[in-house]
């Protein structure tokens, strides 16, 4: 993606995270969660990794993912939240997927392992918890640590997508 994109997709995003809701929801938006559950508080992930900041990008991009979906308050304190979710980063590792002919990388895979784990406020009662949830991207060596920090965005986005997906559809 090219810088222009970049800053292009970040006002986007930006812009929807600002906007307040028009109404409209995702069909099949929650069919798991119960009707009294109103409100969430994100809990921020804890890193088991050795990569700093991705446990704050993960727990970042579950609260956008949750804000867009809708239907959900996000608690700032645990008192104003129905429920809380907490989670673990418990892997991230690189591996090289492509080589040059002298036999450098010049493409690598991030691996990111993640659990997550929803209670009801009031009783602590588990509502939804997934272990081992894998997501992968991959990026260009040539500049890696531009690559890798964009490519760690990525895994967070489509961590929180398929994260909050699982959680109100109950997978």
């Amino acid at each position: 993606m090219s810088a222009g994109r970049r800053v292009l997709a970040a006002f986007a995003i930006a812009a929807i995270a600002a906007a307040p809701g028009c109404g409209y929801r995702l069909a099949g938006g929650n069919t798991f969660l119960p009707d009294r559950i109103r409100s969430i508080l994100v809990r921020p992930f804890d890193n088991r990794t050795q990569r700093p900041e991705i446990d704050q990008r993960v727990t970042e991009a579950v609260a956008r993912e949750l804000s867009r979906r809708g239907g959900y308050r996000l608690a700032v304190r645990r008192e104003e939240a129905d429920a809380v979710l907490e989670g673990v980063v418990t892997d991230y590792r690189t591996n090289p997927v492509q080589f040059d002919a002298e036999g450098r990388a010049t493409r690598m895979e991030a691996v990111v392992i993640l659990q997550a784990t929803l209670r009801e406020r009031a009783n602590d009662a588990v509502l939804w918890s997934q272990t081992g949830l894998v997501f992968r991207e991959q990026y260009d060596v040539r500049e890696e640590a531009l690559e890798e920090a964009i490519a760690l965005e990525d895994i967070a986005k489509g961590a929180a997508g398929a994260l909050v997906t699982s959680m109100f559809e109950g997978f």
